[in-house]
């Protein structure tokens, strides 16, 4: 089912920071940074938290093994239909859903992710294979469901345990009939990167997306539209595929320079590059109403 998000809700989801979290339960004196990070971010009261996990948008922490991640992943992922994963997706852009879209960046992840138990590596407790840690104590699944519901993808972490998260969720959500705005929408949005001048780069596309009627989105929920094209492999180059074709470790994955903390491979895309036909057929190619090329 599809329970409607309270406004109210969001509006407190959106100010979640398990960091704020963590610095306001410690027992020593506050340094000024962390004063300055509550004085930011604020801190969620018990009260706020009880409310958010009523309303199914927060969760108690748990401590969570790599290889039951891996499971979960794998069988969450099986039990997805990709129809479902865009038909939710497409019907985001009208909704204003964005967690309707934030499935797909990690269906796509599953179709090349190994299934794997852990390995270790030369960094401390992480997986060669995935980057995942062997055990994430007091996983705060509340941290990603801000990413879920405030922009619409995975935000900076890749990993099993964040991908199983996600696909559970989606499994949650029933299936949306795309309208005809939706399809308005995302044909006005690959047309606009169709279109783009080959030197542009993915920080400089929320210019060019912000102009499209009907398109409501900050700089950072641009950007994990762009990302997750990317991890679709829509967005990707001929040297840096995305994960429809090629499983690449997030943890290890190469970045355009020491700069930039865009994921892969959409960090290496340009308007050169435009869009990958065979990928967009894969995800979209079942409607008619999306223009391929």
């Amino acid at each position: 089912m599809n329970r409607p998000v309270e406004q109210k809700a969001l509006k407190l989801l959106s100010k979640y920071s398990s960091l704020s979290q963590a610095i306001a339960r410690s027992e020593h004196p506050l340094q000024p940074y962390e004063q300055r990070w509550i004085d930011v971010r604020g801190v969620t009261s018990d009260e706020q938290f009880a409310y958010l996990k009523q309303q199914g948008l927060a969760f108690d922490p748990v401590d969570l093994h790599h290889d039951e991640a891996v499971k979960r992943c794998v069988a969450y992922a099986q039990q997805c239909q990709k129809s479902h994963v865009t038909d939710l997706f497409l019907s985001s852009f009208a909704s204003g859903r964005l967690d309707y879209r934030s499935g797909l960046a990690p269906f796509a992840m599953m179709q090349t992710m190994p299934d794997h138990r852990f390995t270790p590596s030369s960094a401390p407790h992480a997986c060669a294979i995935c980057s995942g840690w062997e055990i994430c104590k007091e996983v705060d699944a509340t941290d990603w469901n801000v990413d879920r519901h405030c922009a619409g993808s995975l935000g900076l972490l890749k990993t099993p345990e964040v991908i199983q998260f996600y696909l559970a969720q989606h499994l949650q959500l029933a299936r949306q009939a795309s309208r005809a705005e939706d399809f308005r929408i995302v044909n006005a949005v690959f047309d606009t990167l169709r279109s783009l001048d080959a030197g542009i780069k993915p920080t400089d596309v929320h210019r060019f997306l912000r102009n499209i009627a009907g398109f409501k989105a900050t700089v950072y929920q641009c950007r994990l539209l762009l990302e997750m094209l990317g991890i679709a492999g829509i967005l990707e180059t001929g040297n840096q595929k995305g994960y429809l074709t090629h499983y690449t470790n997030p943890g290890l994955a190469p970045s355009k320079s020491h700069k930039s903390d865009w994921a892969y491979p959409v960090d290496f895309w340009t308007g050169a590059d435009g869009l990958n036909q065979k990928a967009l057929a894969f995800w979209f190619g079942d409607y008619p109403e999306i223009r391929l090329a």
